[in-house]
């Protein structure tokens, strides 16, 4: 009889012992965890104040960022009132005004992005234009100014230049 509740005893150790490793197998376990999470709340605080800077920077520099996106470099090109160049009212613009010398047209992505009719632009080296007209659909990042005399516009060529869309 004791030798069988020396047994039973033995087992309830052995059975203690086995939990008692699994727990601190578990705190283990738990332990890398705390230590894991501690870190990433760390690169979270971290990218917080990144975050936080990086909105900063922006609210300070806002009109340097806003004028990089109205100066750009842009294909620049020149249009008569003929209809090759133009659709089947050569004489009046996409805003319905009469065609006149310092105007320009604008393909549509810069007119998506706020280059819109009455707004003036600046194209370094020929002055201020005002937009007035459209460019066909297929355009991109490009700007035709609008003039007279055919030859003086085939004259003209393609150019790339620098053009600012200016407040007035």
């Amino acid at each position: 009889m004791r030798v069988m509740i020396l047994m039973l005893i033995a087992f309830l150790f052995s059975g203690l012992w086995v939990q008692h490793q699994e727990v601190r197998q578990l705190r283990s376990q738990v332990d890398e965890q705390s230590i894991r999470l501690e870190g990433l709340e760390a690169e979270l605080r971290s990218r917080g104040d990144i975050s936080d800077l990086f909105t900063r920077f922006i609210v300070s520099n806002r009109k340097k960022i806003l004028d990089l996106q109205r100066t750009r470099s842009l294909t620049v090109t020149a249009y008569s009132p003929r209809l090759q160049e133009t659709d089947s009212t050569p004489h009046v613009t996409a805003s319905n005004k009469p065609v006149r010398q310092g105007i320009v047209a604008v393909s549509r992505d810069l007119f998506d992005s706020g280059w819109v009719f009455g707004k003036k632009v600046y194209i370094k080296n020929f002055g201020i234009f005002t937009i007035d007209d459209l460019m066909a659909e297929s355009k991109r990042n490009h700007i035709d100014i609008f003039m007279f005399d055919t030859q003086a516009a085939l004259s003209f060529g393609k150019q790339v230049l620098t053009v600012s869309l200016v407040d007035m």
